[in-house]
């Protein structure tokens, strides 16, 4: 599978290192600030980067507040977001197909009489990437086709809301320094590195709490 090597092809790292470095930090402090009213913030990375990394995307943001009219942005970030669903879409990548498929029944069920389809499978593709991004995952280039055939010389065809998506890879160091290397800032790479270095080794806040490796043991079920 060919890495896109493309920084402009990251939705909310690139971003988050840049503010950091600059200290530009009020917008993204004020969208937290607005969306989560007091409560404690999801997708904060560490105590030196404490607010949530998918608010520094400026789409995102305008999608969970209101600002574009996508139809239940919320109630379906949250629905991504759940660790059941994550944990369903990194195990997908990793067996090399689309994270999006494996939602898909999910979403067909909810979505596909109301709306707006083609707005709603934007904004569920665009969320998709950015929680993939977050845990360390990269856009590879093409799309991949979804098969809904069941199998060779089955007549009964599974559903699915999605017809092709975006296919995603683990981001190697190797290909974290790639990217390093289109930075121009001495701060901005600082920051880069020190963020992808917490995400690619699972040491972020949110991904100890997520712990989508973990298994649950019996007595706690």
């Amino acid at each position: 599978m060919t890495i896109n090597f493309k920084l402009d092809k990251l939705s909310v790292i690139g971003r988050a290192a840049e503010a950091y470095a600059t200290g530009e930090l009020s917008e993204v402090k004020e969208r937290a600030e607005r969306l989560y009213l007091g409560k404690r913030y999801p997708f904060v990375i560490s105590p030196d980067y404490p607010y949530p990394l998918h608010l520094f995307s400026p789409r995102l943001s305008a999608m969970l507040e209101g600002v574009t009219k996508y139809p239940d942005a919320e109630e379906t970030w949250e629905l991504i977001t759940a660790r059941e669903n994550i944990i369903k879409m990194t195990a997908v990548t990793e067996i090399k197909r689309t994270a999006a498929e494996i939602l898909g029944p999910l979403f067909e069920e909810k979505c596909s009489q109301s709306g707006n389809i083609i707005a709603r499978k934007q904004m569920i593709g665009y969320m998709i990437k950015i929680v993939m991004e977050c845990f360390g995952y990269i856009t590879s280039q093409g799309r991949m086709q979804i098969d809904t055939s069941g199998g060779s010389g089955n007549p009964n065809r599974r559903t699915n809301f999605f017809k092709s998506a975006t296919r995603y890879a683990k981001m190697t160091p190797g290909e974290r320094d790639a990217l390093l290397e289109q930075i121009g800032s001495a701060d901005v790479k600082k920051h880069f590195l020190a963020i992808t270095d917490l995400i690619i080794k699972g040491q972020t806040g949110y991904q100890r709490v997520y712990n989508i490796d973990g298994l649950t043991n019996w007595d706690t079920l």
